[in-house]
């Protein structure tokens, strides 16, 4: 199973300098030279802050392709987006949250984890089921630890 924690999100804006130093994972474009502006990613990741919300992944049944969302990772989930088939989504399945990714199967929606050792299960076998979202971006990281010690929680209620 693949829960989700929800978090609170501060409104401050997150700025970073974006490197103007070209950092070549295929064919480099030229475009990048002329790079070195100052990146918010509350704007990149909160682009609707009022209907935004960040969670933290527990779990590793969407750790498969293709969106390989590791356990510990944080989602951006936007509220105003409409979920459509094959959208990563926030649910609530049975007053539990989940994360799952959302198929079109028939007439029916499905919950499909990415992880081949889970099942897929038909959304409408439960008696209580929302979307509370759609994924628009996973944070992870890549030295262990940093990125929980560095995120205060606090679970809304």
């Amino acid at each position: 199973m693949c829960e989700v924690e929800i978090l609170s999100v501060a409104r401050e804006p997150v700025w970073l300098i974006e490197c103007d130093l070209p950092v070549p994972a295929g064919f480099p474009s030229p475009a990048d030279d002329y790079r070195s502006e100052r990146v918010d990613l509350n704007k990149i990741l909160l682009p609707h802050p009022d209907c935004t919300y960040l969670a933290r992944v527990r779990g590793d049944s969407m750790a498969g392709s293709p969106s390989h969302i590791p356990d510990g990772a944080l989602l951006a989930v936007d509220c105003t987006l409409t979920p459509q088939h094959n959208h990563v989504v926030v649910a609530a399945v049975e007053g539990e949250f989940t994360v799952k990714r959302l198929e079109r199967r028939g007439l029916s929606w499905w919950l499909v984890p990415d992880n081949p050792k889970y099942p897929a299960v038909d959304a409408g076998t439960y008696a209580r089921f929302e979307v509370w979202g759609v994924v628009t971006h996973v944070v992870t990281e890549l030295i262990h630890g940093k990125l929980h010690e560095n995120v205060r929680a606090r679970r809304l209620q």
